[in-house]
C-alpha cells in the first residue's frame, strides 16, 4: 500500500510542469555616497489615544495611595503625607532604608502615584490615560498640550536597570522639564515661569 502511494506521487511529480519562475525583485543599485545618506521609509506611528481617567484607572491609583499611606506609617512612623515637595525627603528615606525590594515592582510604581501626586500639586497637571502603540498608561498631562510625564514607572524602571534613585534629583529634572514645556505652549521667555 505504501509502495503504491509512493509510485502514484513519484508519477505526478515526474508528469507536472511547475513554474519556478517569480516577479523579479526591484532593488536599487546605491554608490557608497547614496548608501550613507539613504532614508528608509518609515512607518508612521498612530496618535496616541489620551482620555480622562476611568473609574477603574481611577480606583487603582486610590488603592496604590493607601498601600502606600500604609506603608509609610507601618515602616516609617509617617501618618500624614502632604502631596507637596515636602514629601520628598520621605520618599527618598523609604529608598535609602531598603524598605522596598527591587521585586516589588507594583510597590514601586505606588510610590510613583504619590510621587506623581506632588508633581500634580507643585505643576498644575491632571492625570489622564495615555494609550500608544506600546499600551496604556496613566500619565500627567499639563492643560491640553501634548507634553506628558510618566511617573508611575520613574522608579520602577531604574529599579529595573539597577539605577541610584536620587528623588530629589529627579524631581529637579522633570521641574526643568515641565518649566520648559510650559515655556514652549504659553510662549514665554525662561525666566517668565520662574
Amino acid at each position: 500500500m505504501q509502495r503504491t502511494a509512493l509510485l502514484l506521487m513519484y508519477t505526478f511529480l515526474m508528469t507536472t510542469s511547475f513554474s519556478a519562475s517569480a516577479a523579479p525583485i526591484d532593488v536599487p543599485v546605491l554608490s557608497p555616497d547614496q548608501l550613507e545618506n539613504y532614508q528608509f521609509p518609515i512607518e508612521p506611528t498612530p496618535p496616541a489615544v489620551v482620555d480622562d481617567l476611568s473609574f477603574g484607572q481611577q480606583t487603582l491609583l486610590d488603592q496604590q495611595r493607601a498601600e502606600m499611606k500604609a506603608l509609610f506609617a507601618r515602616r516609617l512612623g509617617i501618618v500624614t503625607l502632604h502631596g507637596t515637595k515636602e514629601d520628598l525627603p520621605l520618599f527618598q528615606q523609604l529608598v535609602d532604608r531598603r524598605i522596598l525590594r527591587s521585586d516589588q515592582t507594583p510597590q514601586w510604581q505606588a510610590l510613583g502615584v504619590v510621587f506623581g501626586d506632588v508633581l500634580v500639586r507643585e505643576f498644575g497637571l491632571h492625570w489622564v490615560s495615555y494609550e500608544d502603540e506600546l499600551g496604556s498608561s496613566k500619565a500627567l498631562r499639563w492643560r491640553k498640550t501634548d507634553n506628558f510625564i510618566f511617573p508611575v514607572t520613574v522608579f520602577s524602571k531604574r529599579i529595573q536597570f539597577k539605577e541610584k534613585i536620587d528623588v530629589a534629583a529627579i524631581y529637579e529634572d522633570i521641574e526643568t522639564e515641565v518649566q520648559r514645556f510650559k515655556r514652549l505652549s504659553l510662549n514665554m521667555p525662561p525666566k517668565a515661569l520662574e
